[in-house]
């Protein structure tokens, strides 16, 4: 990451989002509201030449309470920003919120001003997901690692005996697996938590 997009997460954005609440790790910003943890992450691009630098913003959105539950550590203190963006929701800000730029550029005469009315609305967008029921319709949109997610959510879901959620899931993982004539891991831990908590699901041999 260049000098300039340097300068601009220390001087720029820094100042807007730590009255907000966020802390600075590295090159991402990070807060907390009850369990939900937000991220937003300044990732720059491997085509920047010197005194033109490209960036994107990514945003991550993590239930500590889904992590800490199937027995992962999961804090701003404790774990990393770029492992909190690769377990649930991950995404660019432009899929969170109508904006027009899908990157932004630092030169020595431009300074991305628009990024930071953007990342605004990113944070007052993060405002309204608030729960992990919050959190459902934006895991399938994640570009984190969907068998990660879908573990993790999956073996939550059984230890609070939330099975219609858990069986939508199991569907359909049974309907690919059907079509393509192979198991997968999660069809596997799908019956061994069916076996662990006595649940019956019709595509589970018992």
């Amino acid at each position: 990451m260049g000098a300039l997009i340097k300068d601009f997460l220390s001087n720029k954005l820094r100042p807007v989002l730590k009255p907000r609440g966020y802390v600075k790790k590295g090159n991402s910003f990070l807060r907390q509201s009850g369990d939900i943890i937000y991220i937003i992450n300044i990732q720059g691009s491997c085509w920047n030449w010197e005194g033109d630098e490209t960036f994107y913003v990514n945003v991550g959105i993590v239930s500590a309470a889904v992590e800490n539950a199937v027995g992962h550590a999961c804090s701003i203190k404790e774990t990393s920003p770029s492992k909190l963006l690769y377990s649930q929701v991950n995404l660019r800000a432009e899929d969170i919120v109508p904006i027009k730029n899908k990157s932004y550029t630092i030169s020595e005469t431009e300074n991305a001003d628009q990024c930071l009315s953007d990342i605004i609305l990113v944070d007052e967008q993060f405002n309204q997901i608030q729960c992990i029921e919050d959190l459902y319709p934006l895991l399938s949109k994640s570009y984190a690692s969907r068998p990660i997610w879908e573990s993790t959510y999956m073996r939550f879901w059984a230890m609070h005996g939330d099975w219609a959620k858990f069986d939508k899931l199991l569907d359909e993982h049974a309907r690919w697996c059907k079509e393509k004539e192979i198991g997968t891991l999660l069809m596997k831990e799908g019956k061994s938590l069916c076996q662990k908590y006595g649940h019956k699901h019709p595509a589970i041999p018992y």
